[in-house]
């Protein structure tokens, strides 16, 4: 079997698919968590088509090896464009053998997969009501968001307050019974999470994400020492070196690697091993699409050292992820079974660049009163 054309297919404002095709009839699907720079992945992708044409599929090792050291670039862009070559590759084989593909990453320590809900609100009281919500709708486990509320603006203080206060109101709403995480994505500096984080450790939070920016880990690490709390992290890196250094400076309670970044399922696999021996559990990182999210289920069914899965943050975005396959997900109890189809067990409708057209993702400079 020989890898014959390989089609990026961009839909919406965040979705780049790509669609890896074999002369034996046979054709993968994948998908790069890139979506800020997802026309430099095409780019990407483009450039390493020519190499991949007549390459036999089933070396999936060999290619992602080959693909990542020919250059060693690295980056976003690239580990993009390797993440959705290498899901297209490993639905690839699940079909070839007929297979499902947790069972080529060497069988199911699960079948069902625990989500968790994220809180959705625009302040405190919202948020309190979508907590209830997902309490009720069988979650086990909760994400919030304590830096997007309204109230959390103003004078330092104030905005420590209003988190703190969020954090505690949802921990009350929903007892001991349920886990809850916070994610701060980056959006405070390393002073302002420490404070929080003292402000908060009453509650007991199963994680705090990414309480800093990701590109310095020795900055991270001093966050870390200062604070009882589980700090996850990790959802922008692009290679197992980068897992390797959070684990190293004992930077992190939980990684967070992204199968449509990290080099595809076959890097995180080996991020989930290298934590493994840290003992250290992951939290698969799910932003983009439905492949993303199928990739993931097969991933998390195939690792001892799960923890929970990431579901989209946000209503609208779900309905997207539901209408780009043919067969939609089916959350019960706030768990996703595995796919049982051949692969990844899920496929893209046909007509998605109909119902899901390209458009660009708006963005501009933060608004300031220097022109």
């Amino acid at each position: 079997m020989k890898i014959v054309k390989i089609d990026s297919i961009l839909t919406g404002s965040r979705r780049l698919f790509v669609k890896v095709h074999t002369d034996k009839g046979i054709t993968g699907i994948g998908e790069s968590g890139n979506w800020g720079f997802r026309e430099a992945v095409v780019g990407a992708i483009t450039r390493m088509e020519k190499p991949l044409i007549g390459q036999d599929p089933l070396r999936i090792e060999y290619i992602n090896d080959e693909l990542y050291k020919r250059f060693k670039f690295g980056g976003t862009v690239i580990g993009g464009a390797i993440s959705a070559i290498d899901i297209a590759l490993w639905d690839i084989k699940g079909k070839y053998y007929n297979a499902p593909l947790y069972q080529l990453l060497g069988g199911a320590v699960r079948k069902k997969i625990r989500l968790w809900g994220v809180v959705d609100g625009k302040n405190i009281q919202e948020s309190i009501e979508s907590a209830k919500k997902l309490k009720a709708e069988g979650y086990t486990c909760i994400r919030l968001n304590p830096t997007n509320i309204e109230e959390a603006n103003g004078t330092y203080a104030h905005r420590m307050a209003a988190m703190s206060e969020m954090i505690h109101a949802i921990r009350e709403t929903i007892g001991l019974d349920i886990d809850l995480g916070c994610e701060i994505h980056r959006a405070l500096q390393p002073h302002e999470s420490v404070t929080l984080l003292k402000m908060v450790e009453d509650c007991n939070l199963l994680f705090f994400e990414d309480p800093i920016n990701y590109e310095n880990y020795l900055s991270l690490k001093n966050v870390t020492k200062k604070t009882k709390t589980p700090i996850s992290a990790g959802e922008r890196g692009f290679c197992i070196q980068d897992i390797a250094m959070l684990l190293h400076d004992e930077s992190v309670s939980f990684i967070r690697p992204d199968i449509c970044l990290m080099r595809g399922i076959t890097g995180c696999k080996k991020a989930a091993a290298i934590a493994e021996s840290h003992y250290i559990n992951v939290i698969p990182h799910t932003a983009t699409g439905s492949i993303n999210l199928a990739g993931n289920l097969h991933f998390a069914a195939s690792i001892p050292n799960f923890e929970v899965l990431e579901t989209c943050p946000i209503t609208s975005e779900w309905d997207k992820i539901q209408k780009e396959i043919k067969t939609p997900f089916q959350i019960k109890d706030g768990y996703l079974e595995v796919p049982e189809g051949p692969g990844l067990g899920i496929e893209l409708r046909d007509d998605i660049e109909l119902t899901a057209p390209y458009h660009d993702w708006e963005w501009d400079f933060v608004k300031c009163d220097i022109k």
